[in-house]
């Protein structure tokens, strides 16, 4: 009985961790830092001249975003988004850089594996239009308000590592309209305290 009493002990340990593990992923983290890259179809028609080709309309996606969870469901929110679109016409280089910046409300969906979320965000919003040639460089920015909404799947990859992916809507329009459909694809990591 000497030496089954240490495995007992054993097993009743490698029990408690084994009950421990769920428990500990699924845990609340508290805080979320995501970045992400994507692409966005901007939606203006009067972003894309057919007389000169050029065309704004497509764009390429960037992202950073804090989150702090209030609990398992909810996280409030607060995102970095730019977009950047470039042509060339005549031997000028143009660039429609729009930037997005504000907070939002996260819901989760409860479950340890992949988890679906929505999100929405008030934001600030920048346009900025850039033309380079000839050794000059002229630019020209307007800012406004818009809103962003948000959603995916965000999929577990360690306790400290996710990846969302999302498919996003954004409105703005601070001098054109620079509203737009697209995707992300990121990493999160994820802790619970500071």
């Amino acid at each position: 009985m000497l030496h089954a009493r240490p495995f007992h002990r054993i097993a009743i340990a490698l029990v408690v961790c084994a009950l421990a593990i769920p428990t500990s992923l699924r845990a609340d983290t508290r805080h979320h830092i995501t970045l992400g890259l994507g692409y966005t179809k901007l939606l203006n028609d009067d972003l894309k001249d057919e007389a000169t080709g050029v065309d704004f309309t497509n764009a390429f996606s960037g992202q950073l975003g804090y989150r702090y969870s209030l609990n398992s469901s909810f996280d409030l929110c607060l995102e970095s988004r730019g977009m950047i679109s470039t042509d060339e016409y005549a031997g000028i280089d143009l660039t429609l850089t729009n930037t997005y910046f504000g907070p939002g409300l996260r819901w989760n969906a409860s479950g340890m594996g992949p988890r679906l979320f929505v999100q929405g965000n008030v934001m600030y919003v920048n346009e900025e239009i850039e033309l380079d040639g000839g050794g000059a460089t002229l630019s020209q920015s307007e800012s406004g308000a818009g809103f962003g909404i948000f959603g995916g799947v965000d999929i577990p990859l360690s306790k400290l590592l996710s990846m969302p992916i999302e498919v996003h809507y954004l409105y703005a329009k601070p001098e054109d309209d620079v509203s737009g459909v697209g995707g992300n694809v990121g990493i999160t990591f994820n802790w619970s305290a500071m």
